[in-house]
């Protein structure tokens, strides 16, 4: 799993550039009030990164908030906020994560699961089932196979934001993406990291998610559409442990 080690300080800068933290919200509160998940259940944010997600939660009023992130720079960067708002964080790769009180709802958003080895996706969902109260809800999503194969065959994204230059280089194989990211200060200071993308059509994570005692509720892309496009980046799922 990537680890965000050299780049987690910018992590809050480019995350916006491809995620809509509104439309996640509103899709989660949707599906909390759908499928019963109150504001007094267990909520454990996995991959949580800077744990943006979990203080809008925590603004809506849901108060047993939970977060866990392989990066240690990533938590520390949310540490302080986190313990001032009675938010509880891990800092662990969640393969390794157990807990003797169950969750209600899980949540994995922003690519986390893209981010996990295909040897290793059979123990993830193996865990979040064992985490999860019977019946509880996991909602997740992943990057489709034809948007990390359109960004393969781009090659190269540069944006500016204020002072700071950002890079992204692609190569594309057919089991991953692997993105080489860049940040290029005015003062010159520069930073690298290697993250990879590993590449899951939807067929395979249902039948895992079937494998592991999950029954898919929902299923929309981009948090928005009940319909898959040409444009479509993310297919997100709703799941409820039976």
């Amino acid at each position: 799993m990537n680890s965000y080690s050299k780049i987690a300080t910018y992590y809050s800068k480019f995350s916006s550039l491809f995620f809509s933290k509104k439309d996640i919200l509103r899709f989660i509160e949707k599906s909390f009030l759908d499928y019963g998940v109150k504001k007094d259940c267990k909520i454990l944010d996995i991959g949580c990164a800077d744990a943006k997600l979990l203080f809008l939660l925590k603004r809506r009023g849901f108060k047993k908030l939970y977060g866990i992130d392989i990066s240690s720079k990533m938590i520390n960067l949310a540490f302080k906020r986190a313990v001032l708002k009675g938010i509880k964080l891990y800092n662990l790769n969640f393969l390794n994560f157990t807990s003797r009180k169950k969750f209600e709802a899980a949540l994995c958003t922003m690519d986390v699961v893209n981010h996990v080895p295909k040897k290793d996706v059979f123990d993830f969902f193996k865990n979040a089932n064992i985490i999860l109260k019977k019946n509880g809800i996991l909602i997740f999503d992943i990057n489709t196979k034809e948007y990390l194969q359109k960004l393969g065959r781009r090659r190269l994204i540069v944006k500016k934001l204020g002072g700071t230059l950002l890079g992204w280089k692609f190569n594309l194989t057919s089991r991953y993406l692997k993105i080489d990211f860049s940040v290029r200060e005015r003062n010159g200071k520069n930073i690298s990291e290697d993250v990879y993308q590993f590449i899951y059509d939807e067929e395979f994570v249902e039948n895992v998610l079937k494998d592991y005692g999950f029954e898919v509720l929902q299923k929309v892309y981009d948090y928005k559409f009940p319909f898959k496009t040409k444009f479509s980046s993310k297919v997100c799922y709703v799941c409820k442990k039976i």
